[in-house]
């Protein structure tokens, strides 16, 4: 039975001079746990609400909504390097910290992650582990709640609490873990990306992806590409969601028609006549029109005709996910962790510059598949576990 640390009644942070004071104690401390509560519905950025820390015995409530604070008074101690900050899932944590104070807190332990290499299954939520490896059920009634009203119930002070303070003992038994299997290298492997701020830029890549039609006409191919980029910076600046400025469906009908007046954009599906005569249509006019008046040679490429592209083999790939399950039960860590299904379906091909071929993946799966890709592994059944038989 674990004896779970003991916390007082939370203390609720509303000025500086106690926002001060909270600080110098917690930079005593070799870890605290850190959680936030905002709200995202209506804005671009998150709008932070609650700054839940937990110390040794004692978890703070910050209200970063209280007009008596300066958050920037929190920097010593998220920068502290002999403390480290332990979130559940932390990065839209760390990208609120980012955006309001420009800097990322650091040293970082994610527990989400750290449970992922001790084997408790893919992007376990924090409600689940804390039930998994403390035995108590969370009160989840107040998940919803509108953090941004106040005051703050006594039943919201209390669920915002939990987040930390169970969150402590949590981090303390994966810590264990960790250590006794080794392990503790993996985790800062997979947090380490957490300490670039680039990591945390707009997903532009992804969108283009994930929209880019496929034509070859390369003026319409440019033209998505600066309006989907002109899109972000807008709704950054006007902090609104960026459906909530131009819809994914209305960007891609604006390319393919390339208007190059406001009665024109105002025909766009999706395009009001108010927005299109507004500052925000106005703008975008002039993006299509730079890309209108740019050298066809200087935009983006159509997606190459693949008619011969060789696929791989559905039953090596489904090969590989049997051992990939295999020796993930065998280590006891989350396979998403481990590799993806693209990046399986690339080893299933030949590929072999990838990531699972390095580091601690290698060791768990990535040599074995190679040798499964090569027949010189067989998989094999004995007492109903799966058995890998060297040739």
């Amino acid at each position: 039975m674990i004896n779970l640390q003991k916390f007082s009644k939370p203390v609720m942070i509303i000025d500086n001079e106690s926002l001060q004071k909270m600080v110098a104690s917690l930079l005593q401390e070799k870890f605290v746990t850190v959680d936030t509560e905002f709200v995202r519905e209506r804005t671009y950025w998150p709008e932070l609400c609650l700054v839940q820390i937990a110390g040794t015995g004692t978890v703070y409530l910050l209200d970063a909504l209280s007009s008596d604070i300066d958050l920037s008074l929190l920097l010593p101690l998220l920068t502290a390097p002999s403390v480290v900050k332990v979130f559940h899932a932390a990065q839209q944590d760390l990208e609120i910290f980012l955006h309001l104070l420009g800097v990322l807190p650091a040293p970082v332990f994610d527990t989400q992650v750290a449970a992922m290499v001790a084997g408790f299954g893919n992007q376990i939520g924090y409600d689940s582990l804390v039930e998994s490896l403390l035995k108590v059920t969370i009160d989840k009634s107040h998940r919803f709640s509108d953090w941004a009203m106040r005051p703050l119930t006594a039943a919201q002070q209390n669920y915002a609490a939990a987040d930390v303070t169970y969150l402590w003992d949590v981090y303390l038994v994966l810590l264990q873990k960790l250590q006794d299997t080794n392990r503790l290298s993996w985790v800062a492997a997979e947090i380490d990306v957490l300490s670039d701020p680039n990591f945390f830029l707009p997903p532009l890549a992804k969108i283009w992806k994930r929209l880019r039609p496929k034509t070859n006409n390369r003026r319409v191919l440019g033209c998505l590409y600066a309006i989907i980029q002109w899109r972000e910076e807008e709704a950054q600046k006007l902090n609104i969601p960026r459906q909530h400025l131009v819809k994914d469906e209305s960007l891609l009908a604006i390319a393919a028609a390339l208007p190059d007046s406001v009665k024109a954009l105002s025909r766009i599906r999706g395009i009001s006549h108010g927005f299109a005569e507004g500052k925000e249509g106005g703008t975008l006019l002039a993006v299509i029109k730079t890309v209108k008046n740019t050298d066809v040679e200087s935009l983006p490429l159509p997606i190459p005709v693949e008619s011969n592209k060789r696929k791989p083999s559905e039953a090596m790939i489904a090969l590989l996910k049997v051992l990939l399950q295999a020796k993930c039960e065998r280590y006891q860590v989350a396979p998403k962790l481990v590799i993806d299904s693209k990046d399986i379906e690339k080893l299933a091909l030949g590929k072999r510059d990838l990531p699972v071929l390095s580091g601690w993946r290698r060791d768990v799966f990535g040599q074995d598949a190679i040798d499964l890709c090569n027949g010189q592994l067989i998989l094999g059944v004995q007492d109903q576990k799966i058995e890998l038989i060297k040739r």
